[in-house]
């Protein structure tokens, strides 16, 4: 599929975007990362599936601690579109943050890991990097736009326009361990749910 233009919205597409955030497309979403070749690192990663079993038990209201504070999320991110489109802001640079410092919890409380297979990877490759003493130099994603469509009920759906810069894992002596190259522009669409606060259900990418 080629290239959709944030401003170029169709009324059926809408209905898909929304109607995919309260419930599982039944599809495996392409990551930005894995569309940008994403390095990841030379020890074995865990898989999304196995990761979400790890997290199964893991309820929004109950979880381990983080280095993200997720009590001021709700007021800071309102269940509301712009508070919508700021949450996803704030997710990708939460994972760029995440990636640079093999940190995996500055992303737990933002998603959903048993029904988001790339936050499930994000999750996953963060961990393993810490466990392998490794990290990412570079800008993981750079958000171009950003646009959230009309809220239903606690579902949104966000339409962005990102660009995936050149970067590096590197180990802890700063040795190359694996590349990645430049990508983009691209589109990614995030699913919100609204709970106790937004989580991100899923993400995919739009060709």
């Amino acid at each position: 599929m080629r290239m959709v233009r944030a401003d170029v919205v169709v009324v059926t597409g809408v209905a898909v975007l929304l109607s995919a955030c309260s419930g599982s497309t039944g599809q495996s979403p392409t990551s930005v990362a894995s569309a940008a070749s994403t390095p990841t690192p030379t020890s074995s990663a865990v898989s999304p599936s196995a990761a979400a079993g790890a997290n199964a038990s893991m309820s929004p209201g109950s979880r381990p601690p983080s280095s993200t504070p997720v009590t001021g999320l709700a007021v800071r991110f309102p269940k509301t579109q712009r508070g919508a489109e700021d949450f996803v802001r704030f997710v990708m640079a939460q994972v760029s943050k995440a990636y640079a410092t093999a940190d995996s919890t500055l992303i737990q409380p933002l998603v959903d890991v048993k029904t988001c297979p790339d936050c499930a990877r994000w999750v996953s490759v963060t961990t393993d990097m810490k466990k392998s003493g490794q990290h990412f130099e570079g800008v993981f994603v750079e958000p171009q736009s950003v646009h959230a469509l009309t809220l239903r009920g606690d579902a949104a759906g966000v339409i962005t326009h990102v660009f995936v810069p050149a970067g590096k894992i590197v180990d802890n002596r700063g040795r190359l361990v694996d590349p990645r190259s430049a990508s983009g522009p691209l589109r990614s669409d995030f699913f919100l749910q609204f709970r106790d606060h937004w989580f991100v259900t899923n993400v995919e990418v739009v060709r």
